[in-house]
């Protein structure tokens, strides 16, 4: 009998085990709360804006502004940055202008930042 009693107290043991174990599982879990997908941004209806072929001559008119690197200007024209080589005194941040200029996307610069232009004339707007 007593090795019956052994038993059965395994027994018992591994279903209350069991039973605490699933008990458990079935607590309060919290589920974190739904998020909204992000919207989507409409597509633009104009077409985007051709990189100019080098050597263009191009009449831009804008902003000048400060480049991201030391001595670096850039004109915001055309739904594009341009990249000002040239012509740094009639150039300065905040000017409202109009650039005659030759396009130099192929011109390696420090500057890191808009189609690089060649500056040919450049007047107040």
């Amino acid at each position: 009998m007593r090795e019956w009693s052994i038993a059965v107290r395994t027994v018992l043991s591994g279903v209350f085990a069991a039973a605490l174990l699933a008990v458990s599982a079935c607590g309060d879990t919290q589920t974190p709360p739904e998020v909204p997908p992000a919207p989507v941004s409409p597509s633009p209806t104009s077409e985007p804006v051709p990189t100019p072929e080098p050597g263009e001559r191009l009449t831009l008119e804008g902003i000048v502004q400060e480049g991201v690197e030391p001595n670096c200007l850039v004109l915001m024209a055309e739904q594009r940055q341009y990249l000002l080589l040239g012509g740094d005194d009639a150039l300065q941040p905040g000017d409202r202008v109009v650039v005659q200029a030759r396009a130099a996307p192929d011109q390696a610069t420090t500057c890191m930042q808009g189609i690089p232009v060649e500056v040919i004339d450049a007047r107040p707007a």
